[in-house]
Order: structure tokens, then C-alpha cells, then sequence
């Protein structure tokens, strides 16, 4: 599908110009992890992931993005709400592994391009309408704080969502669910 969707929030709209027909499934496990899948319609693309939610079974709905390299090999953190008409929102908002040790290297994303972060005014809501982070120190003070790492793979995140799904909710679900977060990875199948 193509055309242009615009989705938003009480905090920013965000613009799409594509979104495909997926299938996806929650299975709620009794260790308080639920497991989450999604298939892409008409493609070999297949995501999995874990959340922290209490919803189970299945559903269909679209997924929303503007650059088809965002569904292959990707991984993502997720905010996931169920809003009062039972619609079901999940944000993907893409992790970058930042390579630490190698003075040649830069930021890398998963492409080869460079990732820069834009970092959102003190107090200001996200994409995901929580306040971004202040902890008092200036971005000196934070260098030398990622220069005293031990130089293992750090991990960076984009403030808004590269993609967001939307469906109706499972019905496997309480009636009032609260936000909750998970992380998620999309592949190809073999």
C-alpha cells in the first residue's frame, strides 16, 4: 500500500508514506513476559519480540513506515497502549548498537549510515509522552561518563517511532490495560 498516513498523539503527528497488512500474536505467559509475533502479508518478513503486557491471542491490523530497511534485520524497543475505543498502538522506536573500543569506527546503524541523535529539550514529552531525561549533567560531563565504560556495545535510541502498528486489540485482555514496553526484532524468514 502506498499514500501518505499521518498518525498522531497528544504530544506529535508523525507522517507515513506506506503501511502493509500484518498478522500479529500475543501469548501471555504466566512468568509475567508475553511473547509477540508479527508476519507481513505477501512478504517473508517476521518479527519477535518479548512485552511486559497482559494481553493475549490475535489480531490484524497495519503496520505503519517509510522506508521498507526499517523491517529488515532491525531491532526495537516497544510502548504499546490500547486506547478507550480498543484499538491496539505499538511504537516501534529503533535501537542503534554503538561500537565502543575503535578510535576508526563511528556510530553506525545497522545500514552503515551514521546515526545522530537530536537531543529534545530539557523536560520536553517524546513521541511516547514520557518527559526525556535530565539528569543534570552537561553533555561533557556525560562524554567522560561513556568514556569510563568498560567498551562494551552501547545502545542508542531514535525518539520517535520508526513504525507503529495499529489494529484492534486481542480480546484476550483486562478491561483496563496500562501501557507497557517491550523490545522486538524483525528478520527474514529462511
Amino acid at each position: 500500500m502506498s499514500g501518505t498516513t499521518t498518525i498522531e498523539d497528544t504530544s506529535s503527528q508523525i507522517s507515513f508514506q506506506y503501511a502493509n497488512e500484518c498478522d500479529l500474536e500475543i501469548h501471555c505467559s504466566p512468568f509475567g513476559l508475553s511473547g509477540l509475533y508479527i508476519k507481513i502479508n505477501g512478504t517473508n518478513l517476521m518479527g519477535i519480540g518479548s512485552t511486559m503486557g497482559l494481553i493475549t491471542g490475535s489480531t490484524k491490523g497495519l503496520i505503519h513506515y517509510n522506508d521498507s530497511n526499517d523491517l529488515i534485520d532491525q531491532k526495537y524497543k516497544l510502548y504499546v497502549v490500547v486506547d478507550d475505543e480498543g484499538m491496539l498502538r505499538i511504537d516501534f522506536t529503533k535501537i542503534f548498537t554503538l561500537n565502543k573500543g575503535k578510535d576508526d569506527q563511528k556510530s553506525k546503524t545497522n545500514n552503515g549510515k551514521s546515526s545522530d541523535k537530536v537531543k529534545p529539550e530539557k523536560g520536553s514529552l517524546g513521541s511516547n509522552g514520557h518527559k526525556s531525561k535530565d539528569d543534570g549533567l552537561s553533555d561533557d560531563a556525560n562524554a567522560e561518563e561513556e568514556e569510563e565504560d568498560d567498551g562494551e556495545d552501547k545502545y542508542e535510541e531514535e525518539e520517535l517511532p520508526t513504525l507503529i502498528f495499529r489494529g484492534k486489540c486481542p480480546e484476550g485482555r483486562p478491561d483496563n490495560v496500562e501501557p507497557f514496553i517491550g523490545i522486538f526484532s524483525f528478520e527474514r524468514e529462511s
